[in-house]
């Protein structure tokens, strides 16, 4: 059964219990697939095909009409156009129907009520970008705090943080998990032959190559999303972080 997600971000668990590992996040009008209903929860496969458990106050059945915008900051406002009042947050890559007028974009809010979204905060749904775009988007989330399972810029994961800057920017789902991620692209043995936009791959982690040396990644040992130079490598950190290099991935979008 098609459903969508009502709130800004929601908790994907492995179970259908608040104790629960958060296993992944859906962010605000993602659509899903309700596979499963248990007692206040329902099993619902996100649009990158994970799967989880979500409490049902958090998701909404039916389809939404086809997005023609995406966000395209870290965060957009959403305000009553009558007040300027805040009705809530778009999270990057928030996918949404919406009228263009002067004054911005107009959105249907999850409660009803009509909203007005900067237009300079979105991009069409449709359009892809750069590694240039991913990288300055990168740029954007250093200080967001690391979450595990966290997929928005309330707080990411390693490989959160990677799937959702390469779908916002090229409208394609890498796989969820590190593990999975890995394995996407052509490898690159060396971090020597790593350039702007490589994944690079450790056991259980997964981080970004910058430029001269710096990976960004949402790193647990720093509790946030942070930039670490590994060539040379600048902290004890950094240099066990190089000592346990596998290989980098390139994509090639």
């Amino acid at each position: 059964m098609p459903c969508w997600v009502t709130t800004t971000v929601a908790d994907l668990r492995k179970a259908p219990h608040d104790q629960a590992e958060r296993v992944s996040q859906l962010i605000l009008f993602s659509p899903g697939e309700g596979l499963e209903v248990g007692e206040g929860w329902q099993k619902v496969r996100g649009p990158d095909g994970y799967t989880g458990w979500m409490k049902s106050t958090l998701v909404a059945p039916g389809e939404l009409p086809t997005p023609h915008w995406k966000v395209w900051v870290p965060v957009a406002i959403v305000r009553d156009p009558r007040t300027g009042a805040a009705l809530g947050r778009m999270p990057l890559d928030t996918r949404f129907a919406g009228e263009k007028t002067p004054q911005g974009i107009v959105v249907q809010w999850t409660n009803g009520r009509t909203g007005l979204v900067p237009r300079e905060a979105l991009r069409p749904h449709d359009e892809t970008g750069t590694l240039a775009d991913v990288l300055a988007l990168a740029q954007e989330l250093v200080g967001v705090p690391y979450l595990w399972g966290g997929t928005s810029p309330f707080g990411f994961d390693c490989s959160g943080l990677v799937q959702r800057l390469f779908h916002v920017v090229f409208n394609r789902w890498l796989p969820r998990d590190s593990h999975d991620q890995k394995e996407c692209g052509e490898k690159v043995p060396h971090l020597a032959d790593l350039g702007p936009g490589d994944l690079v791959c450790f056991p259980g982690h997964m981080g970004l190559w910058m430029r001269e040396g710096l990976m960004l990644h949402a790193s647990g040992s720093e509790h946030q999303v942070t930039v670490t130079r590994l060539v040379p490598p600048e902290s004890p950190y950094a240099e066990s972080l190089r000592s346990k290099f596998l290989w980098g991935v390139r994509l090639g979008w």
